[in-house]
Parts: C-alpha cells; sequence; structure tokens
C-alpha cells in the first residue's frame, strides 16, 4: 500500500480535509524523535486525548494499520485523527 504523498492528492482529498476542519478535526503527523516520551513505548499504552484515534503508523516506510502491538521506534511517524492537536502533539514531545 503506498503511502499518500503531497503531490497525489486530488480535489476530492482536498475536499475531504475540508469537511474534517469543518468538524473540528485535524489530522496530524508526529514524528517520534530519539527524544520522544514516546519512544519504545507499546502505541496502546498511550493516554490519548478523548477525541483521538490512531489512523496509522509509518514503521520502516511502511504503513501499519493494525497498531495494535506497535511499539514506537525513532523515525516512525504516527497519523491522528484529533481535535485537539496541540494536546496530542504533547502526548509524543514531554
Amino acid at each position: 500500500m503506498p503511502v499518500l504523498q503531497s503531490s497525489t492528492l486530488t480535489p476530492r482529498d482536498l475536499n475531504n480535509m475540508s469537511v474534517l476542519k469543518n468538524l473540528g478535526l485535524h489530522l496530524v503527523e508526529v514524528k517520534i524523535s530519539q527524544v520522544s516520551a514516546a519512544k519504545g513505548k507499546l502505541l496502546s499504552s498511550i493516554r490519548l486525548p478523548e477525541q483521538t484515534r490512531v489512523v496509522c503508523v509509518i514503521q520502516d516506510k511502511q504503513p501499519v494499520l493494525n497498531i495494535d502491538p506497535v511499539f514506537l521506534r525513532e523515525g516512525d511517524s504516527v497519523y491522528l485523527l484529533t481535535d485537539d492537536e496541540e494536546m496530542v502533539r504533547s502526548v509524543f514531545t514531554i
């Protein structure tokens, strides 16, 4: 399954993003860094804001849709749908 690149976005994709924003939701990418508090943790053990769902994780340039169990490693990207982007980012960086 290919990773969606910005060059492959269609008008329909952009319209769907507008729908999310109109609902107060954001699609957030969080990259796991060397100093990330989430590094080495089981994704399902991380306490996320109530209105937040993990969409997928990218490990080794491959999408992981079945996120349980996934241990987060440096370089991973986690994609989340949330109504509280700031809180989500703080969970992965503190």
